[in-house]
């Protein structure tokens, strides 16, 4: 069985900056397209028991155009990603 891979493209993320910085994307842009985030679905973390890895947050989104994506941030970096194939 071929193992399938996440594949993550780097995109610019607006946020919501309440108790904490990136608290929820707002609204993203993806090949010069930007798309309004209308909902948080669900939102989940990954974070690393070794020293200097990066943790992530992750937020399943619904768009004003009715589409879902999986959003992720790198706390380290502080870079926001998108999954485009997995």
């Amino acid at each position: 069985m071929k193992e399938k891979k996440m594949i993550f493209a780097i995109v610019e993320v607006v946020t919501y900056d309440g108790g904490k910085k990136a608290e929820r994307p707002l609204r993203f842009v993806y090949e010069g397209k930007t798309y309004l985030v209308a909902q948080v679905i669900d939102r989940w973390y990954e974070g690393s028991p070794v020293a200097g890895r990066p943790n992530y947050n992750y937020f399943k989104v619904l768009t004003t155009d009715g589409e879902i994506y999986i959003l992720r941030y790198n706390q380290r970096y502080e870079v926001w990603s998108m999954l485009i194939k997995g």
